[in-house]
Formats: C-alpha cells, sequence, structure tokens
C-alpha cells in the first residue's frame, strides 16, 4: 500500500504541475479572477440576503432555502479569501505556524459548504414541484420548519461525510502555496493518500 500511496502522491504532484506551469499567469488567475468573483459574489449575494429577509418572502419555506443558500455562497466566498491572499498576492504559503489546522478548517468548511449547498438547490426544486403539484398541500407540506429540518439533515450528512479532513493524524498541509494541493494527507505513506485522491474524488 505505500508503493500505491507514494505512486499516487507522485502523478497528483505532477499533474498539479502540468495544470499550473505559469506561476505568473495563476497568480493573475488568482488576483483578478477571484477578485472579480467576490466583487459579484459578495454584491450579489448580500442583495440576496436583503431581498429574502423581506417579511413576505421570509415566511415562505422557498424564500427561507434561497436565503440559507445566499449565506452558505457568502461563507464558502470567505473561506475563499485565504486561496486569494496565499496565491494572487503573497504567492508562498501563509500561516506556517498553523497551516495544518487552518487546512483542516478551510477544507472541511468548503466540502461542507458546497454538500449543502447542493441540497439546498434540490430542496427548492422540490419545494417548487410540490407547491405546483400539489397546491392543496402546500400549507402542510412548504413551511419553513420542514425546510429547516431537511437542511439540518443534509448538514448532519455533510459533517459525517467530511468529518476525515478534522482529524490531526489524516489531514494537514501538503504543498503550501500551490493550489489544488496545499493541503491534503499529513503522512505520505498512508492509504489515506490513495483514498483522498482517487476515492475521495468519486465519493463527494
Amino acid at each position: 500500500m505505500n508503493t500505491t500511496s507514494n505512486e499516487t502522491l507522485t502523478t497528483v504532484t505532477q499533474q498539479s504541475f502540468i495544470i499550473h506551469p505559469n506561476k505568473i499567469l495563476l497568480m493573475i488567475l488568482y488576483r483578478y479572477g477571484l477578485g472579480f468573483v467576490f466583487l459579484i459574489g459578495f454584491s450579489g449575494n448580500f442583495a440576496s440576503l436583503v431581498t429574502f429577509m423581506s417579511p413576505i418572502l421570509r415566511v415562505m419555506s422557498t424564500g427561507c432555502l434561497l436565503f440559507m443558500l445566499a449565506m452558505a455562497d457568502i461563507f464558502y466566498l470567505m473561506i475563499s479569501i485565504f486561496e486569494f491572499v496565499e496565491v494572487g498576492i503573497v504567492q508562498e504559503g501563509i500561516f506556517l505556524s498553523v497551516y495544518d489546522s487552518i487546512c483542516r478548517f478551510r477544507w472541511f468548511m468548503k466540502g461542507f459548504i458546497r454538500f449543502c449547498s447542493a441540497w439546498i438547490l434540490a430542496f427548492i426544486a422540490i419545494d417548487r414541484w410540490l407547491r405546483t403539484r400539489f397546491p392543496y398541500k402546500t400549507n402542510q407540506w412548504c413551511t419553513r420548519r420542514n425546510a429547516f429540518i431537511a437542511v439540518s439533515i443534509a448538514a448532519v450528512f455533510a459533517i459525517l461525510l467530511h468529518s476525515h479532513m478534522l482529524s490531526s493524524q489524516l489531514f494537514g498541509g501538503l504543498f503550501p502555496g500551490t493550489p489544488s494541493i496545499a493541503c491534503g494527507p499529513i503522512d505520505t505513506r498512508s492509504p489515506y493518500v490513495f483514498f483522498f485522491f482517487v476515492q475521495w474524488q468519486i465519493i463527494q
């Protein structure tokens, strides 16, 4: 298994250098690309928060779900600021003394938010379908309480699914400052390397 883990890590590292051959271009993409995403993303999602906090929309299950989706997007953008600074501004690893902890927090939260956001979108589609297909059941099924329950269940599954990233024995800094492989398995000889770079990509 050690041989498999080493081969997997070597392959991932080589792919990373193939994907990011030009550091200057990469810096420009992160600095100006993410900067533009932050500008549009934060302004758009804050506008959504204001819209869905209105008394009329706040009492509807769809409004609650869209509000939570906007919150999730804002949190994801906030977490992405670290990569913006590390790759687009400083162009090297930052906060190296606590890099392992930052990696665990960032990757867990990004996975958690992506999982929840995907399910919130699914719940919105289901909510709209129920309102159209069973209009007489809307007041019973499409409620804020049911929306919160559905999102809470998705959040629990997201925590269970991504909990391995919170383990200090498994996950931490790998190649600080390098996009896509800045964080990863701490022990490059463990079976977790194969799981994270191969099996986990399929699972998530």
